[in-house]
């Protein structure tokens, strides 16, 4: 939503400098206004125009990238609700969910203890792409923390 804001402000100021560059041609024509100081005004206004051109383009492609993600996300969960009462996990289900698995070779930590091997496995979930549960756990945990400080403190 931001960011459309800043496309659509960007792109109301992009029509006002044509706008103020019609203006200035006319008033070089009419002599009210050096040709030095037309040359002047036009190319830092032009220069302003290619920036916001820029700032739009991408913002552009942001939005687009944001909207393809809630697209994702979207489908994701239609995925999830399809599944909601499942009692057995097959390759079908597995294939709806899961784009691909990735395997990292083992390794050992210590030297001291070969034995001990780690081999390290990414989940790639189709449409959100890799999921750190980790991390999730850590947001939720640090969210309801601040919602029961903010219940013990009212």
């Amino acid at each position: 939503k931001e960011c459309k804001q800043k496309i659509s402000k960007a792109q109301k100021r992009h029509k006002e400098l044509d706008g103020l560059v019609k203006k200035l041609y006319e008033d070089n024509i009419s002599g009210k206004l050096s040709d030095d100081r037309f040359i002047k005004l036009s190319r830092d206004y032009e220069q302003e125009q290619e920036q916001l051109k820029a700032v739009v383009e991408t913002l552009g492609r942001e939005v687009k990238q944001q909207e393809q993600k809630k697209t994702n996300v979207r489908k994701f969960i239609s995925v999830v609700k399809k599944y909601t009462d499942m009692t057995q996990l097959d390759a079908t289900i597995l294939r709806e969910f899961v784009e691909q698995i990735r395997v990292s070779e083992t390794y050992t930590t210590d030297e001291q203890q070969k034995r001990v091997k780690i081999r390290e496995i990414e989940i790639v979930y189709n449409f959100i792409g890799a999921f750190d549960f980790e991390e999730a756990r850590e947001q939720s945990q640090t969210a309801q923390d601040k919602n029961i400080a903010k219940v013990g403190a009212a």
